[in-house]
């Protein structure tokens, strides 16, 4: 029987709540949490980095309201500012994420297990539910993770970076 993929119509910005992070301390697995409302466009919230590794810990209180300077997304190529691009990374203290790997030349990464899971659910899946959510994590996925000559090289890969993160549990 085939693995199918039915949206769930979750988002990056809906993920955003949890960044797993290298710690730039230790180089361990730290972490950026929303300690109120997780949006990027909400004002006045409060983010804590946290490592619980070396005890390293940050507090920020982002002051301004992101909505319309920076839009979430995989792609360099927008026509817009763009906060996920480059070099992957948290959309508060800029640190670099914790989950991302090199994967058929291009990088793959994920801001917490939660959206590794996600991606790994939709990319093994071999019929997909059409029409997508135009804002889901599965429309906005690049063209290179989506192709079946890909699937098995991206799957090794989510499963590497799975490994990752038993190892530091």
């Amino acid at each position: 029987m085939k693995k199918t993929f039915l949206n769930k119509n979750k988002t990056l910005i809906g993920l955003g709540y949890e960044f797993l992070v290298i710690c730039p301390h230790c180089s361990s697995c730290a972490k950026v949490i929303a300690l109120d409302d997780p949006s990027p466009y909400v004002a006045n919230v409060r983010r804590r980095f946290v490592c619980t590794a070396c005890g390293a810990t940050k507090d920020k209180v982002i002051k301004a309201n992101g909505y319309g300077q920076a839009r979430v997304s995989y792609e360099s190529k927008a026509n817009y500012e763009v906060i996920l691009t480059g070099d992957p990374c948290d959309w508060y203290f800029q640190l670099p994420l914790y989950l991302q790997i090199e994967c058929s030349g291009n990088t793959l990464w994920a801001l917490n297990l939660e959206h590794l899971n996600y991606m790994e659910s939709y990319i093994e899946a071999e019929i997909r539910e059409s029409h997508p959510y135009y804002l889901s994590v599965e429309s906005r996925l690049p063209k290179w993770m989506k192709l079946a000559k890909n699937r098995n090289e991206v799957l090794r890969a989510i499963q590497k970076l799975k490994g990752r993160l038993n190892e530091k549990s």
